[in-house]
């Protein structure tokens, strides 16, 4: 029986989460394949590290870029194609279901120590094969886990640098340093009219004019032809799969399977060589480059972009021939969200630990303006929201782009899907995105590359929030991360990490000594100590991860991420290198926001303006994890708190606020743009909490911080209209890499008494 005869709404959410249900969706096929995806369990393919192990063995000595091309092609020609029963969308990334490329060369450093807990670690667990873990153990790790970019990291900094930005808790960038090749919009606009032919034949010219004479020509000899053999492989695989559907109808006794096969085959002999000829081969190279992207890189937030810009004109095309209806479009979209929910992450334990949940943060958008700054919504906008209402997967995270000029009955669609509980749709202000992609990595006073054109008709969020425009921009946009609710605290430490939390460091010096606690006679004097300390995370974790970038631009390029730049094969540049028009990142992102505005606040009310107790005994109390200071910690759980309209900490917030940015965008990347800022999205604030020393504003050592950009918990009292006006105070487009808010609201807080 399906899930929505026995009931609707946010319970039916609820039981796919809880594992309940999961054979859901428009037709019989759909609610096969969701079972089909649900029955398997996060799986490691170790292809890819064969593949790559074996290419960089017999190309020792040969030139970075061509091993790292000719491993690509290599993976692409030797991938074994896979189809399973009921689907329509060739491709996957792994062999199986659910499962995921092993990125030896990303991972290797970590695995030495984990690959033994990776089937029954606490979060994430994978399966894995005994004997591709012997494999792993006895080949492969050993060959790679000097080779890494973590590895090759680590031999620029000193020992205690190297600990503290992966595992101290204040300034960390972990996730940029194994996570090379991700938050990407590929160009999918371009496939649509070019197919990656288009591609190869603007290589193939671009290398048969190079001028030997030229001394750039060197490398961007190595760059053509290397690109040439990855789109050839790309080419072959898509065959491969076309041969095999082929092979499978002619064994297949069931007549409308067999013409679905025989469709099939024909649709991957043409693409993504060929542009597309109709909505299913369209909606087939939206899925292929997703797969393609995964076997080639380690990360996550590959992007799906403006899905209902770009593949609405053969939508309207089908429905106009007869070719298509609506209800065979929706049948599609739903495949593609379950194949899309069934790539995991695979991550090291502490990284799980942040991340947790295999969730790889795809996006897809709807709705939105065009470049003449009309409404953009069509027929797709509705059938991507209704879709989503009836699979019920967690990917991709489906989002509608709003503006003034949003129709109602698109709105009341994703509020009908919103009130499923499943956690879609994302709401996005269209103004808000358009303002912060002008600044995009320009820095403090400069602009973007975009023009407005560009922003309006492809700009989209990337993995959570994070702004871009389709095929004009790369870098990672998650990169490091600054925990800056433990600056006040470590003002008060001399820089040293309590005793009594989690992580490296327990008693080691996590950032550097402002000198004597009596120093701080005024408040003034505290609250520039604080920046200060946020400074140093700040300028420690860029220093830290322009070393990684350099790093990848120089031995981890990636071939098939800069076919799917706009430009970058006329440039003769590799996506790592710099081949966007906008390169963006190492991103630095903020974790415990609102934790850190209430200590500050709480340090000026209780200790400057009050004078309840001296500025040595918060010292202690902080030290002690308040044993013995339980007034004082009440008093400090008292002061005026961030999210309740209250300036006396609002005002707080917003210096500190653009503080940060600011720190932030005056920091250049080593691709030639600036640093963006953001707020840190997800889980991280209970990962940074565990490791986080008792803070001012009353919170215990080891508690959640403040979770985004969001009040503390439980501490905006005054009702949801008085934290929109606290949030609303704040300066949005200076974070350029987006911004997040969680608000948890009760039902009860939303009944009009």
């Amino acid at each position: 029986m399906a899930a929505k005869d026995m009931f609707t709404g946010a319970k039916w959410g609820l039981s796919i989460r809880d594992g309940q249900s999961a054979q859901v969706g428009s037709t019989p096929r759909i609610q096969a394949l969701n079972g089909m995806m649900h029955a398997e369990r996060p799986n490691c393919d170790i292809f890819r590290a064969k593949v790559l192990t074996e290419v960089y063995r017999q190309t020792e000595g040969e030139p970075a870029m061509r091993r790292r091309y000719k491993a690509s092609a290599e993976l692409y020609r030797r991938f074994k194609p896979v189809i399973y029963d009921h689907e329509r969308l060739a491709g996957w990334p792994a062999s199986r279901i659910r499962g995921v490329q092993l990125a030896i060369d990303m991972h290797a450093h970590w695995l030495e120590n984990e690959i033994d807990q990776i089937r029954t670690r606490e979060y994430d667990p994978f399966e894995i094969s005994d004997e591709d873990l012997k494999e792993l153990k006895e080949d492969f790790i050993p060959y790679w886990k000097d080779k890494t970019p973590a590895s090759l990291w680590a031999k620029y900094l000193p020992e205690d640098e190297i600990h503290r930005s992966q595992e101290g808790g204040f300034a960390d960038v972990i996730n940029y340093v194994a996570s090379h090749g991700s938050h990407f919009l590929p160009d999918y606009p371009y496939l649509m009219e070019h197919g990656l032919k288009g591609q190869y034949e603007t290589a193939k010219k671009c290398l048969e004019e190079l001028d030997p004479d030229d001394p750039d020509s060197i490398d961007k000899n190595e760059f053509y032809t290397g690109l040439l053999e990855v789109l050839l492989g790309i080419k072959e695989l898509a065959e491969n799969y076309s041969d095999l559907a082929r092979k499978m109808a002619g064994t297949e006794d069931d007549p409308e399977r067999k013409q679905e096969l025989l469709k099939m085959a024909d649709c991957m002999k043409h693409v993504p060589w060929n542009p597309p000829r109709n909505f299913y081969e369209a909606i087939e190279i939206v899925w292929f480059v997703l797969c393609i992207l995964f076997i080639e890189g380690a990360g996550p937030s590959v992007t799906y972009g403006r899905f209902d810009q770009y593949m609405y004109p053969f939508y309207k095309q089908g429905i106009e021939d007869g070719s298509l209806t609506p209800e065979l479009a929706m049948e599609y979209i739903e495949e593609l969200y379950i194949k899309t929910t069934a790539n995991p992450w695979l991550l090291a334990t502490d990284l799980a630990y942040y991340f947790g949940g295999y969730f790889r943060y795809p996006h897809l958008d709807v709705g939105g303006l065009d470049k003449n700054r009309r409404d953009a919504s069509n027929e797709l906008s509705y059938l991507c929201l209704r879709a989503m209402r009836y699979v019920k997967t967690t990917a991709p995270s489906v989002s509608l782009l709003l503006h003034q000029k949003t129709p109602d009955d698109l709105l009341i669609e994703a509020c009908k899907l919103s009130a499923e509980g499943m956690g879609h749709p994302s709401f996005f202000n269209m103004d808000t995105l358009v303002s912060i992609l002008e600044a995009r990595a320009g820095g403090l006073q400069g602009r973007s590359p975009y023009s407005v054109d560009q922003i309006l008709e492809w700009g989209s969020p990337i993995g959570c929030v994070e702004p871009g425009v389709m095929g004009q921009q790369y870098g990672h946009t998650d990169s490091c991360m600054i925990n800056v609710a433990y600056a006040p605290t470590l003002v008060l430490t001399h820089g040293i990490k309590p005793d009594n939390v989690d992580g490296w460091g327990c008693g080691e010096r996590l950032s550097y000594d402002n000198g004597f606690i009596s120093q701080y006679t005024t408040f003034e004097k505290f609250y520039k100590a604080v920046k200060d300390q946020i400074e140093f995370a700040i300028k420690e974790a860029h220093r830290d991860s322009v070393i990684v970038e350099k790093i990848f631009a120089e031995q981890f390029q990636l071939p098939t991420y800069t076919l799917l730049l706009r430009g970058a094969v006329e440039r003769g540049v590799d996506a790592a290198s710099g081949g966007a028009l906008c390169n963006i990142g190492p991103t630095i992102q903020s974790v415990g926001f609102g934790t850190l505005v209430d200590s500050i606040t709480a340090t000026k009310k209780v200790i400057y303006d009050d004078k309840e107790a001296t500025i040595e005994e918060l010292a202690e109390a902080l030290s002690s994890n308040f044993v013995g200071y339980e007034d004082l910690r009440q008093k400090l759980e008292a002061a005026p708190k961030y999210g309740n309209d209250d300036d006396y900490a609002d005002d707080i917030a917003m210096d500190v606020w653009k503080f940060f940015a600011n720190t932030v965008r005056s920091l250049k990347n080593y691709r030639g743009g600036y640093i963006d800022p953001a707020v840190q999205m997800v889980q991280a604030h209970v990962g940074f909490g565990a490791k986080t020393g008792a803070t001012a504003n009353g919170r215990y050592a080891g508690r959640p911080l403040s979770d985004t950009m969001a009040a503390t918990q439980q501490e905006d009292k005054s009702g949801i209209m008085a934290a929109i006006r606290s949030y609303s105070k704040m300066d949005y487009p200076a974070y350029t890499n987006g911004t997040v808010l969680d608000m948890w609201i009760k039902g009860s807080d939303l009944i009009n008494k």
